[in-house]
């Protein structure tokens, strides 16, 4: 065995260059081994992400024809809201709102007036328009113009209210109203 050793050692004094590059490209060799390792490993991670993803996708297409319904049934109901808000500037349709549901229910409506509005909101999408309603009549009149109001199909806020007998005999309610309807926007050029 010391005869091996002795020649390997006079053949590394010989081809000692050699020696240190056979020595280098073992070590590049395992280095390149143990970051090709590591590279397998963040590609299977990435790999586990792609796939958790695609099943994500999988499972919202087979979801999507109720999204899609889900989706247009939102967009009738958004659109129904739209075409029923107020103008604010528009008073006498605003006030027809009310006239309507006061022939529908038998009420009567001795004092209807727009009242200034309140400040904008912070929210920008809609306006809140105030009116000052007197409805008087009997007690099942009054109550239905006060549902009509509430069910209608104008988006209407009651903010006070006041009810009292207008005679002693109890026969005839008036009901002082404050609402506030839900109305479109102020445009910026407009005031």
């Amino acid at each position: 065995m010391s005869r091996f050793l002795a020649t390997i050692s006079q053949l590394t004094r010989r081809m000692s260059f050699s020696v240190v590059c056979v020595i280098l490209a073992v070590l590049f060799a395992g280095y390149a081994v143990y970051l090709w390792k590591g590279e397998v490993d963040n590609k299977r991670a990435s790999q586990a992400a792609r796939m958790h993803e695609k099943d994500t996708m999988v499972r919202k297409v087979q979801k999507e024809p109720k999204l899609q319904a889900a989706l247009k049934e939102v967009q009738a109901a958004t659109q129904l809201i739209k075409d029923n808000l107020v103008d604010e500037a528009d008073l006498a349709d605003n006030l027809r709102h009310f006239y309507e549901l006061e022939d529908k229910t038998k009420a009567q409506l001795p004092e209807v007036q727009q009242v200034s509005s309140p400040a904008p909101d912070k929210y920008p999408h809609f306006r809140r328009v105030a009116y000052g309603l007197r409805v008087a009549g009997t007690y099942e009149q009054v109550a239905a113009f006060l549902l009509a109001l509430e069910t209608g199909k104008r988006l209407v806020r009651i903010t006070t209210f006041n009810f009292a007998r207008a005679d002693a005999s109890g026969q005839a309610v008036v009901l002082d109203l404050n609402v506030e309807m839900l109305g479109k926007p102020e445009t910026p050029g407009k005031k």
